[in-house]
């Protein structure tokens, strides 16, 4: 249970970068994980169709407690939770439960995500219509009582992470998008998306021109289902099975001209967009960390090898030591990380080099660590630490999948390495890709 007035959680959730309400919110949720998650979360792995566990506890959480409105602007019904550090908070204590489930909510915000960022922040009257074309078309099933989700369908087999490396200014995006009269014409295919398969509605990410770059970069919205849109099996992976990936077809899709947006404007929310969740992944891994440092710290108070408990070994406290070191540290980042999100105003736009550098320098060195370390605590669990009922392992398979998203390190540290010189990591260029022709 949370203790919100332990010193432990002054300490770690400092009053410089959670109020009051964000205090709530996240009691909320870490009540909601105790009582609907924990009790189940050895057997939400191997609910293989989500109809048993996995669909009843979405519904409990994003219809009931309303977190699948969240995104959407108060002008709609929704209730606009625009705050990175609420979210931060939000998904560190769903992930100490259950990263799969956590993602599904996460990511129906990350869905969200352009249409509204373009109708509350108006870069230009274009994106402004553009979002309250999208808002006023899908907003109203996703404040109603039935359970929804929505899909930010970016990633392709061929492209990769070079999708979400904005030097290659969206040249690598393979589906394409063009206009024709009224309406927005779509082909090809997506693959890994995270709620790919089960969404109510996709934001695609396409491309008219990969010659063009940026300038041909195009935001569709794309509900289902939909004439044209099909899709793959879903993915069987290690870990994260809460959360659905499988390919996306679109084959000569049409959608009304008013649900898309391209050209630089596009590119400039689409930057911003895939921004945001650096903050909120890492506290995804912290999350994870911590439910895993929880069952480890309770199995060696209890388990004794030499007369005497695991954790009164000096070998032991080492590695718990370090675990709780880490999470410290990193929660203190991410949470500053989500407070500097919150305030442009003094720290910039989220899409400019410095901030972008920031947020994957936090991000990589959290997501590349926290597996590390729950290795580290497999060695303490023994046999008992890869055994399904003991929980350990969940965790053991979770925090690998968390460091590969958004990008992966490696093109984190390549980001965190571009605010202090010229480094080309970008796919085209001299021994690399030719430029689209």
């Amino acid at each position: 249970m949370l203790d919100q007035t332990s010193q432990w959680y002054k300490l770690q959730y400092p009053e410089c970068f959670v109020n009051e309400e964000q205090r709530m919110m996240q009691k909320m949720f870490a009540d909601f994980v105790d009582k609907e998650i924990m009790p189940v979360r050895d057997k939400i792995d191997d609910d293989v169709t989500h109809e048993k566990i996995i669909s009843p506890i979405l519904k409990k959480l994003q219809v009931d407690l309303g977190c699948q409105k969240s995104m959407i602007p108060k002008d709609y019904g929704g209730d606009e939770v625009l705050s990175i550090v609420t979210g931060a908070l939000k998904q560190e204590q769903m992930a100490r439960g259950d990263y799969g489930i956590s993602m599904h909510s996460a990511v129906t915000d990350w869905g969200w995500t352009p249409a509204t960022l373009a109708y509350l922040m108006a870069p230009t009257p274009e994106a402004r219509a553009w979002g309250k074309a999208v808002l006023d078309e899908f907003a109203p099933m996703f404040t109603g009582r039935e359970h929804r989700a929505a899909c930010f369908n970016m990633s392709e087999a061929e492209s990769a992470c070079d999708i979400e490396n904005l030097t290659n200014e969206g040249r690598t995006v393979g589906v394409r998008a063009r206009l024709q009269g009224n309406e927005w014409v779509i082909n090809g295919t997506k693959f890994w998306a995270s709620n790919s398969g089960v969404a109510d509605l996709n934001c695609v990410i396409c491309n008219l021109d990969p010659r063009l770059g940026k300038d041909a970069f195009a935001l569709v919205y794309v509900p289902e289902p939909w004439p044209g849109v099909s899709h793959g099996k879903f993915e069987v992976k290690c870990g994260l099975q809460a959360d659905r990936n499988t390919s996306t077809y679109f084959d000569n899709v049409r959608v009304p001209k008013e649900w898309g947006l391209a050209g630089p404007v596009a590119w400039s929310i689409f930057e911003t967009a895939v921004s945001a969740p650096m903050p909120l992944n890492s506290g995804h891994a912290i999350g994870i960390l911590q439910g895993a440092f929880e069952v480890l710290l309770d199995y060696t108070g209890q388990r004794v090898a030499g007369g005497r408990p695991i954790n009164q070994h000096l070998s032991a406290a080492m590695i718990l030591g370090e675990m709780a070191s880490f999470i410290t540290v990193g929660r203190a980042a991410f949470l500053e990380l989500a407070h500097e999100y919150d305030h442009m105003e003094i720290y910039g736009l989220w899409n400019t080099t410095s901030m972008v550098a920031k947020g994957h320098a936090v991000h990589a060195l959290i997501t590349r660590t926290a597996p590390q370390l729950i290795l580290k605590g497999m060695e303490l669990m023994g046999s008992y630490g890869y055994v399904r009922e003991n929980h350990y392992e969940k965790y053991y398979r979770d925090a690998p999948i968390a460091k590969i998203v958004m990008g992966g390190c490696h093109l984190g540290y390549f980001a965190a390495c571009r605010q202090f010189y010229d480094l080309d990591y970008s796919s085209f260029g001299p021994g690399k890709l030719k430029m689209p022709a």
